[in-house]
């Protein structure tokens, strides 16, 4: 029997800690949140995002990136936060949006200040939200990850790297494969847990996957009207013990999480003083 693990539970309970840390701020967390307008799937999951902004007590103001100043954002004392969504202009990099923000609004953890000390192996004051979400979820699959081998696949800036570095971090032993891997299913069929982000539907099936193996899937795929992941589910069911659910596993843990850096950067700033170290 294979078990389709949703984040619903997880996402609930880090969103009740959100908001009881905005109602110590005494008043809603402003968030202006970036993105392309020619973009219909970025425009779809920016609704979502302020629909669910809306009922945690976020403010979430979007604005496209034709009409947006990064210094002037980053000056406006009214807002506590931005964030990125994909795809960036032409021109514009993860890091070079993050400087332009600054330290203290960037809630996407693409920063230096937030990237360094999680490279440096000193943790990080506000993780990349999917990096911190896919922790979060792989610690409820399989619990203590001391020990644990975890397969990761995908290397992005976004997901891959911070997420390595978190796992390894709780004490896994992390393999990243990525393009270049030579043999996937060699690594994929030893693990403990695979954690996919490379975006490509089907990739991992019943043939590359140990029986009872367990799969979190991170990638969002448009296809044919609905989307899916990187794991082929009528593939792996039965076979694996567990497949997280496309978009419903990580993904409200990962909303949950950006909403945590957002009110966490709104209380630094009204406390100015750095942000403490989370757990």
């Amino acid at each position: 029997m294979t078990t389709i693990f949703t984040g619903f539970d997880l996402a609930a309970d880090i969103l009740q800690g959100v908001r009881a840390d905005i109602a110590t701020l005494g008043r809603a967390p402003v968030c202006v949140t970036l993105f392309d307008d020619s973009s219909a799937p970025a425009r779809a999951y920016l609704n979502r995002q302020i629909t669910l902004a809306r009922g945690a007590g976020i403010d979430l103001r979007p604005m496209g990136y034709a009409d947006a100043r990064l210094a002037r954002l980053a000056a406006d004392a009214r807002v506590d936060a931005i964030a990125t969504l994909y795809p960036l202009p032409s021109g514009l990099t993860p890091m070079g949006a993050a400087q332009a923000i600054g330290a203290g609004k960037d809630v996407d953890g693409q920063h230096p200040d937030h990237a360094g000390p999680l490279l440096l192996g000193d943790g990080t004051l506000r993780p990349a939200a999917t990096a911190q979400a896919s922790l979060i979820c792989a610690r409820a699959i399989l619990g203590d990850l001391a020990g644990a081998e975890i397969v990761l696949i995908g290397a992005s800036r976004l997901i891959g790297r911070p997420l390595a570095m978190l796992l390894l971090d709780a004490g896994a032993t992390v393999t990243t494969c990525h393009i270049q891997t030579r043999d996937l299913a060699r690594h994929t069929r030893a693990a403990d847990l695979v954690i996919s982000a490379a975006g490509v539907p089907a990739l991992l099936t019943a043939d590359n996957i140990a029986k009872g193996g367990r799969i979190l899937d991170l990638a969002i795929i448009p296809k044919d009207g609905s989307l899916v992941g990187d794991a082929d589910l009528p593939s792996l069911m039965g076979h694996a013990a567990l497949v997280s659910a496309v978009p419903d596993g990580v993904g409200p843990v990962t909303t949950a999480c950006l909403f945590a850096n957002i009110a966490a950067a709104a209380k630094s700033r009204a406390m100015n003083l750095p942000l403490l170290q989370q757990d």
